[in-house]
């Protein structure tokens, strides 16, 4: 079974966004923009932003991949990652573009043709707040930002106040992998360098990968078995962008039965749109997580209990 959505949302994501040569912040920031009435957004994490600001008025445009909210759907498009309609960009006439810090080529044809932009870094759980409040400071909602991103770090600490003095497992992530056979070909996982990582620390549990300088780990068979996680979690995008078949994909990972995670009935997938897109509903994935690695807490009360 080939798993079919990391062309589209892998790749795009964390191929295009992560594993490009560092390169320069844009000189545009949120100061320098005032008052616009007309935004694109080019990433689904920044369209959850600007309508969770209660900016969604000002929305007249998103990318192929933008899902949330529903009536985004019904929005112009302009394209995804990888293959922007400048030409759409242009025709709808924006007062600002908001795309990803790694779109630097998109970035300058738009400040050539005198559109202005907002580019955001939101690869790190660090960089998903900061995002918050670049996007709210560009479309005049500062006070709007600021409580979302206290509401996300009040849930996030409830999280880790509430898991505290717990073991913590060791964890593998899987969020993208390929096969065309009964087997595990290859599989993508969280390495150390990424919003998955960073939330790890908040849900009492630690990666299972080690290594600082693969931003995105491509995981053999073999490497699978030395890692040896204690649980492993394979995340998905909802059904509206890939429907996996779930039996097989399980008898895939009971294959590698030498794992303690397997043997142990510690596979778990989580299939949702927000567990893929690093925007505030992030905070829903963590809640997720501390559930299946903590599950003798009782989740049913209060996180600040």
């Amino acid at each position: 079974m080939a798993r079919f959505w990391p062309i589209l949302l892998f790749i795009a994501i964390f191929i295009f966004v992560w594993l490009q040569p560092e390169k320069p912040q844009s000189e545009t920031n949120a100061s320098e923009i005032s008052s616009p009435q007309r935004v694109i957004s080019l990433a689904p994490s920044i369209t959850e932003t600007l309508f969770a600001l209660d900016a969604g008025d000002k929305v007249v445009a998103v990318t192929d991949y933008c899902q949330y909210p529903n009536q985004v759907k019904k929005l112009p498009k302009v394209g995804g990652y990888l293959d922007p309609n400048l030409e759409q960009i242009v025709r709808l006439k924006a007062d600002i573009v908001i795309l990803l810090e790694r779109q630097q080529s998109l970035n300058r044809q738009l400040q050539q043709l005198g559109i202005q932009t907002l580019s955001i870094d939101n690869s790190s759980l660090t960089g998903i707040r900061n995002s918050i409040i670049d996007i709210g400071s560009a479309v005049n909602k500062v006070s709007s930002a600021r409580h979302l991103v206290s509401e996300f770090d009040n849930r996030l600490e409830a999280i880790k106040q509430k898991v505290r003095d717990q073991p913590e497992p060791t964890v593998l992530l899987a969020i993208a992998h390929s096969s065309h056979t009964d087997f595990l070909d290859k599989v993508y996982i969280a390495g150390q360098q990424d919003f998955y990582n960073d939330l790890l620390s908040f849900v009492g549990a630690k990666n299972v990968f080690h290594g600082p300088n693969i931003k995105v780990p491509a995981v053999s068979t073999e490497g699978l078995l030395r890692l040896n996680p204690q649980i492993i979690v394979d995340i998905f995008p909802g059904e509206e962008v890939y429907s996996p078949d779930l039996t097989k994909l399980r008898q895939q990972w009971q294959r590698l039965d030498k794992m303690d995670a397997i043997s142990n009935k510690q596979l778990h997938i989580i299939q949702a749109d927000y567990a893929v897109i690093p925007g505030p509903r992030i905070i829903q994935l963590a809640e997720d997580l501390a559930r299946i690695f903590h599950p003798q807490l009782d989740w049913d009360s209060s996180q600040n209990d």
